[in-house]
């Protein structure tokens, strides 16, 4: 399985660029820096008094060990003692010397310092006081030393300087405390996405919405600012909704109130004489009664009623004979079939409109001098792809999503040189759409335009 270094690379990007990634990752720092601090402050008091901490503690520890030895001075004894105690022990006396381990440093880099006890030397901590000569305390390397001379001789205790035994001695804090901090964060990262769950809800939304879909609603779970913004987008919705669905109301209502002038329009021009005059006001009526149409046949193929005529058409032939009805206009029409016979079940009146619509677009905004427009048909076993392509003056960027935009135009001048109302692309739109196809559009501005029309493929080749 080859790895997509690029889909990796975009997800990545996606996550370190996510809200909840950012507050993650705040949490952390802030937490780390907390501790960090408090550790710090900690430390320095902590190292203050650890010099006296541990002169006070470990030499009056040692009294007592020497008490002990003085009544098993030998090395078996020693050796127990220093096993259970995790103690070093060193003998030094006049007729004999030993030690439990190898590990004391040598005394002469250790910086010793006399211990002074509160208790005088009569307090009872070894049998014979009168013989305790002098104690002393250092630190050598992160190792804890006590002097302690005697009559007998001098008693020398240190730590075992084994970083490996103090870690398996921590191990299991080590191990307790790594599955604390796995479980904090795993609650943290668990309650922030349950808090921020409404913004990938959001995000869902606004992408629902900008494809059209006015019915999508985001859940109303949440009684924090998060679910009032999805309250507020529902409503927006709602508003939205209700906006558009007044505007086609009013367009059908104004539409079908249009019909009878229109129609007595057409009568009276009847009745003037042909003239340069007559011909103009002919013009203007017709084209006002396609635009009429054209609304009305949109609300039409939307509503629940709205049925097509679906028969098994030929559309390579279909293709032919509409391009015929465009013969001798400049740049002309090519047309290239790869599909032989491509027989569908279509509306033909409907896909001759589609057609007719978008090879008038594509001979308008065309130059004579350009190349002659392509319409080329193709198919598979799931569906069928017809592209128009001219070689025109193009589509701005930022016009791409608004051109299939009922009554919208690229040229806002209005023209009526380069069209009508803006009504041809929304009805191909909604009648590809009533056939279940979908209809998308390239262009670069300068270098022409690409109409992609692709419908499920309802019937074999023949």
């Amino acid at each position: 399985m080859k790895f997509d270094h690029k889909k990796s690379s975009n997800w990545l990007r996606q996550v370190f660029q996510s809200v909840f990634t950012k507050l993650i990752a705040v949490i952390l720092i802030s937490g780390s820096l907390l501790v960090i601090g408090i550790f710090a402050i900690g430390g320095e008091g902590f190292k203050e008094f650890r010099g006296k901490f541990f002169s006070n503690n470990l030499a009056q520890y040692g009294m007592y060990l020497v008490r002990d030895l003085e009544e098993n001075l030998n090395l078996e004894y020693a050796r127990d003692l220093s096993q259970r105690l995790f103690l070093i022990i060193r003998f030094e006396g006049e007729n004999d010397s030993w030690q439990t381990s190898s590990g004391i440093p040598p005394l002469e880099k250790v910086h010793l310092r006399k211990w002074i006890n509160k208790y005088d030397d009569t307090s009872g901590f070894i049998n014979n006081p009168d013989s305790v000569v002098n104690v002393m305390v250092g630190r050598y390397k992160g190792q804890g030393v006590v002097t302690v001379d005697t009559m007998k001789g001098r008693f020398i205790f240190t730590e075992p300087h084994d970083d490996w035994r103090e870690i398996r001695f921590l191990l299991p804090w080590i191990i307790a405390v790594l599955g604390l901090i796995g479980i904090i964060l795993a609650g943290t990262w668990l309650a922030l996405r349950w808090i921020m769950k409404p913004l990938n809800w959001l995000s869902v939304g606004v992408s629902a919405l900008g494809e059209g879909n006015l019915e999508h609603r985001l859940p109303e779970k949440r009684g924090d600012e998060l679910g009032n913004l999805a309250r507020a987008f529902n409503r927006m919705s709602d508003s939205i909704k209700e906006m558009l669905t007044a505007r086609e109301q009013l367009l059908l209502d104004v539409s079908h109130e249009l019909r009878s002038p229109l129609t007595r329009m057409k009568v009276a021009l009847e009745f003037i004489p042909e003239n340069s005059s007559q011909e103009s006001l002919q013009s203007d009526v017709n084209e006002m009664e396609q635009m009429v149409t054209e609304i009305l046949e949109t609300a039409r193929l939307k509503s629940e009623h709205g049925k097509l005529d679906r028969l098994d058409t030929d559309l390579g032939t279909l293709i032919q004979e509409t391009c015929l009805m465009f013969e001798g206009k400049d740049p002309g029409i090519r047309f290239e079939n790869s599909a032989e016979k491509c027989v569908a079940q279509v509306d033909v009146e409907q896909i001759r409109t589609v057609l007719k619509n978008i090879l008038a677009n594509a001979l308008k905004y065309s130059a004579p001098e350009n190349n002659p427009i392509k319409v080329r048909l193709s198919n598979d076993n799931s569906r069928i792809q017809l592209e128009i392509q001219d070689y025109g003056q193009g589509i701005p960027d930022e016009e791409m999503d608004l051109i299939f935009e009922p009554f919208y135009r690229v040229d806002k001048s209005r023209n009526k040189d380069t069209g009508g109302y803006g009504l041809g692309l929304s009805l191909c739109k909604t009648i590809i759409e009533a056939h279940g196809g979908t209809i998308f559009v390239k262009s670069s501005m300068g270098k022409g335009t690409i109409f992609s029309l692709l419908l499920p493929n309802t019937s074999s080749t023949i």
